[in-house]
């Protein structure tokens, strides 16, 4: 894959993290958009465990595009030990691809909701020019991001990349789709995407319910495997 494959095309990835947010519109997008597996995210140490659709077999890191977008979606999250370097590494990617700009999807815990807004956003300097496109407040000080998506941004801002976080105020004690639907809408609206949220809406519990299965699954063999 040629640097000139991808420049000029917009990143958007999310991990693991509160309500799951970032996983859970990750996922959609690649199936909304019907965005076409282009590659592999290859690490380490691998999450051991693969899962099956429609059109075969699904990896833990893939790589997607659909039209100017790349989706990186984390079917599992990586390895403890490699969480931060795999966030440096995909960063590192993006830049040197030569990508436009990156819109990485997180969660902020709803406990810490001040106002009426639904999400919060933070960039990094190259991003702030259109930062105002979301028309929502930016995170507020004193709060952090935290995890790899941190990694990213940090790592952006260093290269004057232009990133942005999406965070939509999101349930931290399950998975939370509602979230995942708010971070779509606003991403879809700003980059002019046609996505329909709303069977994500309509579906929240089902959905809810899948992921949280599937946790559990991958939970039971590494929680043996660190006993």
């Amino acid at each position: 894959m040629s640097r000139s494959d991808l420049k000029g095309c917009t990143l958007i990835t999310g991990f693991h993290g509160i309500g799951e947010a970032g996983y859970i519109a990750t996922s959609y997008l690649v199936q909304a958009m019907e965005a076409e597996r282009i590659g592999f995210v290859e690490v380490s140490y691998p999450p051991p465990f693969v899962s099956a659709s429609n059109e075969g077999l699904v990896t833990p890191f893939e790589i997607y595009r659909k039209n100017n977008f790349i989706i990186v979606k984390l079917e599992f999250s990586p390895h403890r030990s490699e969480e931060a370097e795999f966030a440096k590494v995909l960063s590192s990617w993006a830049v040197r691809m030569r990508l436009r700009d990156a819109v990485l999807i997180g969660g902020l815990d709803i406990n810490l909701k001040n106002g009426n807004h639904d999400f919060r956003v933070v960039s990094t300097r190259a991003y702030l020019p259109k930062i105002k496109r979301f028309e929502v407040p930016t995170l507020e000080q004193g709060l952090y991001v935290y995890g790899p998506l941190a990694v990213m941004l940090s790592e952006f801002e260093i290269r004057k990349f232009p990133a942005v976080a999406v965070l939509p105020y999101s349930t931290p004690m399950r998975a939370d789709p509602a979230a995942a639907a708010i971070a779509i809408r606003n991403i879809a609206k700003v980059y002019r995407l046609r996505v329909d949220v709303t069977g994500l809406e309509r579906d929240a519990k089902e959905i809810e319910g899948e992921i949280e299965m599937k946790l559990n699954q991958a939970r039971r063999p590494m929680q043996r495997m660190y006993v």
